[in-house]
């Protein structure tokens, strides 16, 4: 009797013992997920990581979602999705660190010219409320740069910059 009580025991501290151990697991990798993946993809090369593609999966699709119908506007899309699709995310990254390389980038990634790409560069880089913008996008912190980005779309700069863009 008295061993059946203790082995009883025992066995429950093992199950809360490894459930404990489960949960803190799953705390530490929701913690730490952004190190352990710029950590993932320093170690392949520079090489997109899966969650690198789901990113960059979904700035394709909000690409995407911008064709209107229209012949040439709809190619522009297309091509700037294919060129989105090619670039790896730690390039994009180390853009968000260094002006001339954002320029550089968007020149070779987007429809934008030359000139367009390093006046849209120097406005992002010399305005301060895109800096945390720029922070998240070179920390390779994908879900705060999402939410810098839906701020500074719902305030109105977004669209500002695309329109200084069109002067």
């Amino acid at each position: 009797m008295r061993q059946t009580r203790y082995k009883e025991k025992s066995h429950k501290k093992g199950i809360i013992l490894t459930l404990v151990t489960i949960l803190v697991l799953i705390i530490l990798c929701i913690v730490f997920f952004f190190p352990i993946n710029n950590t993932i993809r320093n170690i392949s090369g520079g090489n997109d990581t899966a969650s690198d593609k789901l990113v960059k999966d979904e700035l394709v699709k909000k690409v995407e979602s911008t064709r209107n119908g229209d012949l040439q506007h709809d190619k522009k899309v297309s091509e700037v999705s294919e060129k989105l699709k090619n670039t790896k995310m730690s390039d994009i990254m180390k853009s968000a660190g260094n002006q001339s390389k954002a320029a550089k980038t968007l020149n070779e990634n987007t429809t934008l010219s030359s000139s367009d790409s390093k006046k849209v560069a120097k406005e992002v880089f010399s305005n301060s409320k895109y800096a945390g913008l720029r922070k998240s996008v070179g920390d390779g912190n994908w879900y705060s740069a999402y939410n810098q980005y839906r701020s500074l779309s719902n305030d109105g700069s977004i669209t500002e910059l695309k329109n200084s863009i069109s002067k």
